[in-house]
């Protein structure tokens, strides 16, 4: 009698736990890491319940897709797409593509121009392959400063615009490790300038780096050894009128400092040396903006010629010189000679 009732109590139990519902999860573990192992003690209801109100409809579907004739997981779940995040949808009119770093809004670029707004699902990246011209968008003169120089685009409003916003196009398409190191020494031999100086200034707005940038202002006078250290990418000295300026017709000056640069104790390895990246400056560039930013072009130039190679340096300064003051140059202001 003992024997028959341990029978019928065992029927109840397996049918309690059919009725239940308990199977195994395909998913992994909860977000954050957590197990889905219910705790000691928590009922297997109480796990089934919790389930289903975190998987939603898809859970039974999904397990029971992922498991082959043991009832064992054969592969990973689908993804809910009634869930609230993550969604995805086959037949969605766009995609997600990797890489694009901007929409096309308006004005349509390639082959072809854009669909206008009612006939076009998509209007924000639909274009219309029927279309007999490309769409183009002209930029006004006053907004290249902030959008680049084109090609094609109309004339700027001024020389210094111009230049401003060729430096700052062309020197920004550099990445960080490929912009040049400065060693910037004053008309006094050995002295550099301080991160406070204008020339530093003009050193960043040529899109460059100052090597002199971290020296205190009682430490300006350097040897050739530290010059040697740090090894710029181009080395730039400043010289008197005596030797470049408004009042100088004649180069030989101006050769004897640079052979005096070039054959410096130690220079020979730095890199601005044997790529001949030594650029003087007249004195007189460092009056005004205009000339600083003709001395801009100068420095960047030297530092990446490739990138301006197309940049006659002589007609940027007579260009700035004569919007300026109206009259053109009349000596020579720098000296750099061809590689």
């Amino acid at each position: 009698m003992a024997m028959k009732g341990s029978a019928k109590l065992l029927l109840l139990l397996c049918l309690a736990l059919a009725l239940s519902g308990c199977r195994a999860r395909t998913t992994g573990p909860a977000p954050g890491g957590v197990s889905s192992q219910a705790p000691a003690g928590e009922t297997d209801a109480a796990r089934q319940g919790e389930r289903l109100e975190t998987d939603g409809a898809f859970s039974d579907a999904s397990e029971t897709e992922n498991r082959g004739e043991s009832g064992e997981p054969t592969g990973p779940t689908k993804e809910n797409p009634e869930a609230s995040r993550k969604e995805y949808d086959e037949n969605a009119a766009a995609e997600i593509v990797p890489g694009t770093n901007r929409l096309l809004h308006g004005d349509g670029e390639g082959s072809g121009a854009p669909i206008a707004s009612p006939e076009a699902p998509q209007p924000a990246n639909q274009l219309n392959s029927q279309a007999e011209e490309p769409a183009t968008q002209t930029v006004a003169a006053q907004e290249a400063e902030e959008m680049g120089v084109s090609e094609d685009g109309e004339a700027a409003d001024s020389a210094m615009t111009y230049y401003t916003v060729l430096l700052r196009d062309r020197m920004g398409s550099l990445f960080e490790c490929q912009r040049a190191n400065v060693y910037w020494e004053t008309a006094q031999d050995h002295v550099t300038v301080h991160k406070t100086a204008p020339e530093h200034a003009l050193i960043l707005n040529a899109g460059l780096y100052d090597v002199s940038a971290r020296l205190l202002p009682e430490n300006l006078r350097v040897d050739d050894g530290w010059v040697a250290r740090k090894n710029p990418g181009v080395i730039v000295k400043v010289v008197e009128g005596g030797i470049l300026g408004s009042s100088v017709h004649s180069a030989g000056a101006a050769e004897a400092v640079y052979r005096q640069l070039m054959g410096r104790e130690g220079w020979g390895a730095i890199d601005a040396v044997k790529n001949r990246r030594v650029l003087l400056l007249s004195q007189e560039l460092l009056e005004a903006p205009y000339l600083q930013t003709a001395a801009m072009v100068m420095l960047a130039q030297t530092a990446s010629p490739a990138l301006f190679s197309d940049v006659d340096a002589d007609q940027a300064l007579s260009m700035l010189l004569e919007e300026a003051t109206g009259a053109l140059p009349t000596g020579l202001y720098f000296y750099r000679p061809a590689n």
